[in-house]
């Protein structure tokens, strides 16, 4: 199916169509002119390793710094990206986001390990968004605050002194928010497509339901065709006075269509008229009459007499007998 028969279709089913696409139109420019654009900032925090805890030798020789606190059990991993991820999944929770929330940062926030320098390393991106430039910015910072203040609290449980703690430092600042082309470019497709579906829906719902009044229509038009013409197919009548009937009734009509074009109709003709008034008298009706109310066949017979009279010759008189 081409344009040109796409666009046959929806003029054809316009009063359903129309509609559709207006709306979609509406809600395309509500995307577009309406709605908030979107603003993002990054910022990225690196993992600093705390110094190694005393050794034995060290403890040995000064007692007091066996209780210091320098047992942290999150540099146990062998790789600190067990520590990124999940310090991501305690940010990316409900309860964090509502708190975030309250203190007025975005709640679209996404907190996940970066990938510029690789999978393995040490960075945690931090994307802060927002509805103008300063709230993405300050979304931003009030996430970073938080992150480092969730690091904290995990180690400070452990009981490990904050000399010993794992620390996040951050390497980029939220500084400049940009406009993100997604926010609004997405929505708007989706519109586009919500409508495009919308729009096959109606018309095909449209043509179904005309194929069927169409159907529904032809069977009417069948039906009523039916019961105002007789069913030839079924056999003459028992009797046998239908066909006869109409077949006097055609005679009639075609004789009284040659009167009527000034030809005299043929003597057969008259005699199969005749014919079918007799049978028509024989069967208890009155015979029909002519213009001058006679019976045709008593006229037909004295005009034959009286032509057979017009062609007799009169006999030539003798002078008399040979004596």
């Amino acid at each position: 199916m081409d344009l040109v028969q796409i666009s046959r279709k929806v003029w054809l089913h316009r009063f359903v169509a129309l509609p559709v696409i207006a709306l979609t139109l509406i809600a395309a420019f509500y995307v577009v002119a309406v709605k908030k654009p979107t603003y993002e900032v990054s910022s990225s925090y690196v993992l600093i390793n705390p110094p190694d805890p005393p050794s034995a030798d060290e403890i040995a020789r000064h007692p007091q710094l066996r209780n210091i606190g320098a047992n942290n059990p999150y540099t146990r991993f062998a790789d600190q990206s067990a520590m990124i991820g999940l310090l991501a999944s305690r940010m990316g929770t409900e309860s964090t986001r509502q708190e975030l929330a309250a203190k007025g940062a975005d709640p679209g926030y996404t907190v996940a390990p970066s990938t510029d320098i690789g999978y393995g390393s040490y960075l945690l991106e931090i994307t802060g968004v927002g509805h103008s430039p300063e709230t993405a910015v300050k979304t931003a910072q009030l996430v970073g605050t938080e992150l480092t203040s969730q690091l904290r609290g995990m180690q400070a449980a452990q009981g490990v002194s904050p000399h010993y703690m794992i620390q996040a430092q951050n390497v980029v600042s939220p500084d400049h928010a940009k406009q993100k082309v997604s926010g609004k470019l997405r929505p708007l497709i989706g519109v586009l497509v919500i409508g495009a579906i919308l729009l096959f829906i109606v018309i095909s719902g449209a043509e179904a339901l005309a194929a069927i009044r169409s159907e529904w229509s032809e069977a009417k038009r069948r039906e009523a065709k039916g019961a105002a013409e007789p069913d030839h197919r079924a056999g003459p009548p028992e009797s046998g006075e239908a066909p006869a009937r109409e077949t006097r009734r055609r005679e009639r009509h075609r004789m009284q269509g040659r009167r009527d074009n000034g030809r005299k109709p043929s003597r057969q003709t008259v005699m199969r008229e005749n014919g079918g008034e007799l049978a028509r008298s024989e069967n208890g009706r009155e015979p029909a009459r002519n213009g001058n109310g006679r019976d045709p066949v008593r006229n037909a017979a004295e005009n034959n007499s009286r032509s057979g009279k017009r062609r007799r010759r009169p006999r030539a008189k003798g002078t008399g007998s040979k004596a």
